[in-house]
């Protein structure tokens, strides 16, 4: 279909510059990875965020848990308790006084209630529970690791990516398989001639550095941060196009203007179609392949369609689409969680690895390289 030629794209805002990282919760529409002793955690809901006094924010129970944390709620004073190896760690909700033990520490972010979860300042919870916090800016994520897991890495007996993700050490010829992935995330019939990840990550150039990688990463972030987050009452076209734009290969003016009258189709149908919708995605970088000359990162996705008449046509992935995805009714309310492959390429210009973009205007419901599951909530 005439929709499916939107390819490539233009750069415009970089790695931590589309879109403010510090900001109030909700206003950066991007997944903040916090990855706790080489596994990325994975929220059901509410997703961590910055506040603005630059604090990360993360919903208590998921991290402290994977920590070794036993966590309590006084419902009577709306205090969060936390229990590790004998310590006794509380933060009262709206306060910035907290304790561990009978000694009181004066924070500069207090505890708050969000979108129903109890959200805590992950650098404070972490350190009290014997953790080391740091944040990789170019990766937009955030590492979380206690004095075991360092000592195992030091000693080589647990290996991890340049992401900080942990490997399981699973033979594997096609992949450099993560221990926290599902099964079916590496459930994909090879194309032939294409370049496996293992391939992939063993070239020794420029195209595998971190820093160009993590360029990637972000530019897969912020064009489906355009993408995913629609109001039907707000979208303004030239907005939504322009964003859309700016994270897509520059293939030339010809292409381009072919892309501009497919995006404003699609936010004509979203008007009508009264589509609210919001989500993230979160690549996956260390998985990256090649396939018929495109990179492929496997990225994860995490929606809300909140309204829509069509609910089987809300994104630009699923709208109108071409015979090589699928398109069906989406439950109203639910968050959807799941893998699917994204296509990155260059202009195959100068520095091609530092000028890698979205490609493709179909990613998320190609047949056969899509699954998405309801995400259950566990409070």
């Amino acid at each position: 279909m005439y929709k499916k030629i939107i390819g490539a794209m233009v750069a415009v805002s970089m790695v931590i510059g589309g879109t403010s990282v510090m900001a109030s919760p909700g206003k950066d529409l991007r997944i903040l990875p916090i990855i706790v002793n080489g596994h990325k955690v994975q929220f059901p809901d509410t997703e961590p965020y910055i506040d603005t006094n630059g604090r990360t924010m993360v919903p208590v129970r998921f991290v402290s848990e994977k920590l070794g944390g036993d966590v309590t709620w006084d419902v009577a004073t709306k205090t969060v308790g936390i229990k590790y190896k004998g310590k006794n760690i509380t933060l009262p909700v709206g306060s910035k006084t907290v304790s561990i033990d009978s000694t009181m520490i004066e924070l500069d972010t207090a505890a708050e209630m969000f979108e129903g979860r109890t959200m805590v300042p992950l650098r404070f919870v972490s350190e009290a529970m014997e953790s080391k916090v740091s944040f990789d800016q170019a990766a937009h994520s955030v590492l979380v690791s206690d004095t075991a897991f360092i000592a195992k890495v030091a000693a080589g007996t647990v290996k991890v990516t340049p992401w900080g993700r942990q490997l399981s050490g699973e033979a594997s010829t096609e992949w450099n398989k993560l221990s926290d992935l599902p099964s079916y995330f590496y459930n994909i019939k090879p194309i032939k001639g294409a370049r496996t990840n293992k391939n992939f990550m063993s070239q020794n150039n420029e195209y595998t550095e971190k820093k160009y990688m993590d360029m990637w990463s972000e530019e897969i972030r912020q064009y489906y941060a355009t993408q995913l987050n629609i109001d039907y009452r707000t979208i303004s076209e030239t907005t939504f196009t322009n964003s859309i734009i700016s994270h897509m290969v520059d293939r030339g003016s010809y292409y381009t203007a072919m892309d501009k009258e497919v995006i404003s189709g699609y936010v004509k149908w979203v008007k009508k179609n009264k589509v609210i919708a919001k989500g993230y995605a979160d690549p996956e970088i260390s998985m990256v392949r090649s396939e018929n000359g495109r990179t492929i990162v496997k990225t994860y996705f995490k929606f809300m369609i909140i309204n829509a008449t069509d609910s089987a046509q809300t994104f630009i992935d699923n709208y109108d689409v071409s015979p090589s995805s699928d398109s069906f009714k989406l439950k109203l309310g639910v968050w959807y969680g799941g893998y699917s492959d994204v296509g990155v390429d260059s202009n195959f210009g100068n520095m091609q690895y530092a000028n890698t973009k979205m490609t493709s205007g179909e990613n998320m419901f190609v047949k056969g390289r899509y699954k998405y599951s309801i995400l259950t909530t566990t409070n």
